[in-house]
């Protein structure tokens, strides 16, 4: 009897493990942003327009764009509000050359985009 109690006991334990690991939920998607420039050449003077969307970013965060220096990423005093998950915001470029940018908001940042001052 008390076999057949064990092997009933380590069964249940079995089951109930099972269902434990089955019943974790899976961890929700981070957030993402998107980048686009209406404009990847451009004259010194020219406005560039960067437009993107969001996902699973609070409404009302602010984006901050960023141009890459060397190896790192400096912030520029431009920023605009998560609205309706989408952002728009402008910069204008002076110096020639290539300047490759991104947007961030906390620790979630956009992929790169290059415009080219000519």
């Amino acid at each position: 009897m008390n076999v057949r109690i064990a092997a009933v006991s380590l069964a249940s334990a079995a089951l109930v493990a099972v269902g434990a690991t089955a019943a974790v939920a899976a961890p929700a998607p981070a957030p993402s942003i998107t980048l686009k420039a209406n404009h990847t050449t451009v004259k010194p003077g020219d406005v560039v327009t960067f437009t993107g969307k969001t996902a699973r970013l609070k409404e009302g965060s602010k984006v901050t764009l960023q141009v890459k220096t060397g190896a790192t990423w400096k912030s520029l005093p431009v920023t605009a509000k998560v609205n309706h998950g989408a952002y728009k915001l402008a910069d204008k470029f002076q110096k020639k050359g290539v300047s490759v940018l991104r947007v961030k908001d906390g620790t979630t940042v956009s992929k790169a985009v290059s415009v080219t001052v000519r």
